[in-house]
């Protein structure tokens, strides 16, 4: 199955796992499903880390090469294509 994590999700998975129901984690940590962060995402956490909003325990940088190497976590680009259906 394929995992399209939100900001919320991805924060907690990587941070406050508690925070994430058992049905969800479970989910994430399923070797045979795939789990996506959009870049729009990506874009989000990154406005909220400048303005100062949210803070890591670590760079950003660092959080995501850590969760792809962890948990196999996939980028996935914005298309413009689907964006104007």
């Amino acid at each position: 199955m394929n995992l399209l994590l939100d900001s919320h999700a991805f924060v907690w998975m990587h941070e406050q796992p508690h925070k994430l129901s058992f049905k969800i984690a479970s989910e994430i940590l399923d070797p045979a499903n795939q789990i996506f962060l959009s870049t729009s995402s990506v874009w989000e956490l990154q406005i909220k880390i400048t303005l100062g909003k949210f803070k890591f325990n670590d760079t950003f940088e660092n959080v995501i090469a850590q969760e792809r190497q962890t948990n196999g976590l996939r980028i996935l680009p914005v298309n413009l294509a689907q964006l104007c259906i």
